[in-house]
């Protein structure tokens, strides 16, 4: 059973740095490609749309994680290789509840309202989103990290 749970934990971790990864290197590359241009709407759009599938991946991991540590015995929060992957996770959930996903929403439906009167994005929603890029990025600098302790088991 451990097995099988760990491998869902390890297809979600894949699923969230697969994500990132093209959310980095296409979502946001062609956003800012796009800046002032008829595209640039459609790409903030599908940035902002990313949250379901984050959502779901940490979910996914943080309960898969519960259950392995449960399972394992290996303790919560504790000075090890497990409870600093638990920080950073802890870290990650709550910067993503609390500071990513509300400014998100409201900017999606800032968005919204701007496409409905067919305007496109204005330069407040560009440096908003410039500066959630920025989070994104530590979020998903913190993930990269867990997978390398995961592997490493480092200390």
């Amino acid at each position: 059973m451990f097995s099988f749970i760990l491998v869902i934990h390890l297809i979600a971790v894949c699923c969230w740095f697969g994500g990132a990864l093209y959310e980095r290197c296409f979502i946001v590359a062609g956003f800012r490609k796009e800046a002032g241009g008829e595209l640039e709407a459609p790409m903030l759009k599908l940035l902002l749309g990313s949250v379901p599938f984050f959502f779901t991946s940490v979910m996914t991991i943080l309960i898969t994680g519960i259950t392995m540590t449960i399972m394992g015995k290996y303790g919560f929060l504790q000075w090890s290789w497990i409870g600093l992957k638990q920080y950073i996770m802890l870290g990650i959930i709550v910067l993503l509840a609390s500071y990513i996903a509300p400014r998100m929403s409201r900017l999606g439906k800032q968005l919204k309202k701007n496409m409905e009167r067919g305007e496109g994005v204005e330069d407040i929603m560009r440096a908003q989103t410039n500066r959630l890029i920025v989070y994104l990025d530590i979020m998903h600098l913190g993930v990269l990290v867990n997978l390398i302790l995961g592997v490493t088991k480092f200390f």
